[in-house]
């Protein structure tokens, strides 16, 4: 497996995913071992870890350094991208050219990349798994963890993924996406699993920060994510309400609230597993406003503690997911937001019911038995596909 960061230290969905199905999935016939770098923050790529070959368990991971780029390039071209300017096919290898990366890695890979049965890389989006699916693309999978966002219309995109041996999706609706923008793919959905609670959540979260009743986020607190949007609504809502609702939001992110928001919004900041299963419970209903989402391991996180779910229409997954479950409801904009929240505030029966539908759907369809058996049989058949 190829990743750019990788650890127990490491905040972030699909680094969450990549060590998650590493550890989980693969059962005794299959050994991993990962090539990653040294950094732990996404924001500043900082090699903080050290250089070398370690353990994770049973894993073997190979850390090298972060090379040094063009920042302010890279900034640029993200931006441009971002505003709806076109690049040029070279301006599109340049943006995956000053993305993170590591010349040391980059090496590792082509010089060891045929000792292996496949070269699993993941997420799509930034250079480190993007050169080294270069390096070997008939011997490479990708787990692209792909969201409908400028980046998944490159050019270099659609060639990457037309070169590789196949991909590993997070759920139906990335894999509809990836064929929407790139044709038929080959592989499968996996996703990732989970196991059931062994005992109910710590109680006392709310009380632990002062809290009354409050909706959570949870995750990556920015404006990619949409947070902003989220707790503009929640101050809203309080006003026309006359609420004393509060917006919970625990995670990492560079996001601050405007000044006319922030009496609704209380910053938690990182938490352990406890911790983070406690605000999960407690939560009148988990909130994820994202439409950038492959999977959402917080909702998923959310429903095994049986809490309720409002999600973003404007992700084809998250929606699908509450659809498919009965777990939650899902908003468009502030009316239909509102209306969630009315629902799973006044009537505390619905939302009890919401949240067992959630926690049956984890159940059935993301246990480590299903998912692992996933992995193995599109793991198994891309390998002999070679």
């Amino acid at each position: 497996m190829v990743v750019p960061r990788f650890g127990p230290e490491v905040v972030g969905g699909a680094e969450a995913l990549a060590r998650a199905l590493a550890h989980r999935a693969t059962g005794p016939d299959i050994a991993v071992e990962v090539a990653t770098t040294c950094a732990i923050d996404h924001q500043t790529w900082e090699n903080v870890l050290p250089e070398g070959q370690a353990r994770d368990g049973d894993v073997v991971v190979h850390r090298f350094p972060v090379s040094a780029g063009d920042t302010r390039r890279q900034v640029r071209l993200a931006g441009r991208l971002a505003r709806g300017g076109r690049l040029s096919y070279l301006e599109e290898l340049e943006l995956l050219a000053t993305s993170v990366w590591s010349r040391r890695l980059q090496r590792f890979v082509q010089e060891r990349a045929d000792g292996y049965d496949l070269v699993v890389c993941t997420p799509y989006l930034f250079g480190v798994p993007f050169w080294a699916a270069q390096a070997a693309p008939a011997r490479t999978a990708l787990i692209p963890c792909l969201h409908d966002e400028p980046q998944a219309h490159l050019r270099v995109v659609r060639s990457l993924i037309g070169q590789v041996r196949g991909c590993l999706f997070n759920s139906a609706g990335e894999r509809r996406l990836a064929e929407r923008l790139y044709g038929p793919q080959r592989g499968g959905v996996v996703g990732m699993g989970f196991d059931p609670p062994a005992a109910p959540a710590r109680a006392g979260f709310a009380a632990r920060h002062g809290l009354g009743t409050y909706i959570l986020y949870a995750g990556r607190i920015e404006e990619a994510k949409r947070v902003d949007v989220l707790a503009a609504h929640v101050a809203r809502y309080r006003r026309e309400r006359r609420s004393d609702l509060s917006l919970a939001l625990i995670g990492r992110g560079p996001w601050r609230p405007r000044v006319r928001d922030a009496e609704a919004v209380r910053r938690i900041g990182f938490v352990d597993e406890k911790e983070k299963r406690s605000a999960y419970a407690e939560a009148a209903a988990l909130v994820n406003p994202s439409a950038l989402e492959s999977l959402s391991i917080v909702l998923l996180e959310a429903w095994l503690e049986g809490t309720p779910a409002i999600v973003s229409s404007d992700s084809d997954v998250l929606a699908e997911h509450v659809a498919s479950s009965g777990g939650g409801l899902a908003f468009a904009d502030y009316p239909g937001f509102a209306a969630a929240l009315d629902t799973i505030l006044g009537d505390p029966g619905a939302a009890r019911a919401m949240g067992e539908a959630g926690r049956a759907y984890v159940g059935e369809r993301y246990s480590w038995s299903a998912v692992g058996a996933r992995f193995r049989d599109t793991v198994g058949a891309l390998a002999a596909a070679g």
